[in-house]
């Protein structure tokens, strides 16, 4: 049987925060984050719904190696090393997204000749 992992609701809204900032889908924050598609959907759907009410959160709040309150050492520490997995994978894909641009740009410059 798989047990269900729970989440802090600063985490939740860090993720979301992430996802509102980035230009990736929902799919690959999820992934970056090390969580279901579904359940960082069901946080934005809930942020959404808690903003029409008045109740929201401030979009675009960052993510912070601050302790938060009520924040165990051990969850900070957790929540910290989501955050690098995320931050290097997205390093990652930039990394790979800049060669292709060189090998892009080199191709259509060797064209132009």
């Amino acid at each position: 049987m798989r047990v269900r992992p729970t989440y802090t609701e600063e985490f939740k809204a860090d993720a979301v925060a992430h996802l509102r900032r980035s230009d990736q889908s929902i799919r690959q924050v999820a992934e970056g984050l090390g969580v279901s598609d579904e359940s960082l959907r069901a946080w934005y759907k809930r942020e959404e719904m808690a903003k029409k009410k008045g109740k929201g959160k401030t979009p675009g709040k960052a993510i912070s190696a601050i302790a938060h309150p009520g924040e165990s050492a051990e969850e900070r520490a957790e929540r910290l090393e989501r955050e690098n997995r995320s931050l290097r994978k997205e390093v990652d894909s930039l990394r790979m997204d800049r060669e292709i641009l060189k090998k892009a740009a080199a191709f259509f410059a060797k064209e132009s000749e």
